[in-house]
């Protein structure tokens, strides 16, 4: 046998004769160390003492790499599921707490609201109160004024004409015959989308004042609101004021006038106009003649200046 290079290889020949040899021949060392990978005396030796054999791995199968691959997705899914858990407790902590803070936030905010009517009750009361005390020292005051201007004749003459120019500026009650306007928010006002056409505000009010005063209004009132010339009628924060103090629809207006005053004021620019507000907007609008009505006197009258009169 010899050997002989081709293109930088070596090729084993064989003489004719010879027995063939294994191609693997020159590496049976290698073939016996991955069949047998364990020593013959050490495996009988294991044997003996009942320990197990550590036996050589067999080559892998395509099984094999499919059950691998099947492994590792299942790990993957574990993986992906644990995640998936960790993410919806960490997401239903964060509702929990953002759940506990809107409560606590909404608790805080009702007990404010409560605290606030409450003050505003007690404030509204105290406010009636005095208002009663200026009443009745009012009356006081009249009396005493009425009892000295009688004594004398230029003072009987200045008493009948404060008796003709209180009604106007509200200083007492009055009693009689008039009208009674109302005045109201639309049904759908308030609803979603409302553009606010069916709401009453202060102007409304002030051109039904203003109207009424034209048709021949000697007296009115506002829901229990005696009006003057000093009178303001305006809006702040959505709530209508009369005289500084909040108003909510409905309005009743009360004026007492001529028997005409109602079909006059209906009649007139103003009263058409609330006519065409409630066929188109809905907006409340009603007027009923009433035979006795009683207006109270305005709370906060305040003479600016007297000139006491010549001694006799």
């Amino acid at each position: 046998m010899g050997r002989r290079r081709r293109g930088g290889r070596d090729l084993t020949t064989s003489s004719p004769g010879e027995p063939a040899r294994r191609p693997d021949a020159s590496m049976s060392i290698l073939v016996d160390l991955m069949a047998n990978a364990v020593d013959e005396g050490y495996a009988q030796a294991a044997a003996r003492r009942g320990a197990p054999t550590v036996t050589s791995p067999r080559p892998r199968s395509p099984a094999d790499d499919v059950g691998d691959a099947a492994s590792g997705a299942q790990a993957r899914t574990r993986a992906a599921l644990v995640g998936a858990a960790v993410a919806l407790a960490l997401a239903g902590a964060l509702f929990a707490t953002a759940a506990v803070a809107t409560h606590r936030g909404t608790a805080a905010a009702n007990r404010d609201r409560r605290q606030l009517v409450a003050q505003v009750t007690l404030q509204t009361t105290a406010t009636d109160e005095l208002e009663r005390q200026v009443s009745s020292l009012g009356t006081q005051v009249s009396d005493a004024r009425t009892t000295a201007l009688s004594l004398t004749d230029r003072g009987s003459s200045l008493l009948s004409q404060i008796k003709q120019l209180e009604p106007l500026d509200g200083a007492v009650p009055v009693v009689g015959s008039g009208v009674r306007v109302i005045l109201d928010d639309a049904p759908s006002s308030h609803a979603s989308g409302s553009d606010g056409s069916g709401i009453i505000v202060d102007s409304d009010l002030r051109a039904a004042v203003n109207g009424l005063f034209i048709a021949g209004a000697q007296a009115i009132s506002i829901n229990g609101q005696r009006l003057t010339a000093q009178t303001a009628i305006r809006e702040a924060g959505g709530a209508i004021l009369v005289d500084y103090r909040p108003l909510s629809p409905p309005y009743t207006i009360d004026a007492i006038g001529p028997t005409s005053l109602g079909s006059t004021f209906t009649s007139s620019e103003t009263g058409q106009l609330f006519v065409t507000d409630h066929q188109l907007y809905g907006l409340g609008f009603t007027i009923d003649d009433h035979q006795r009505l009683t207006l109270p006197s305005a709370a906060n009258v305040v003479v600016h200046y007297a000139k006491p009169l010549e001694s006799p």
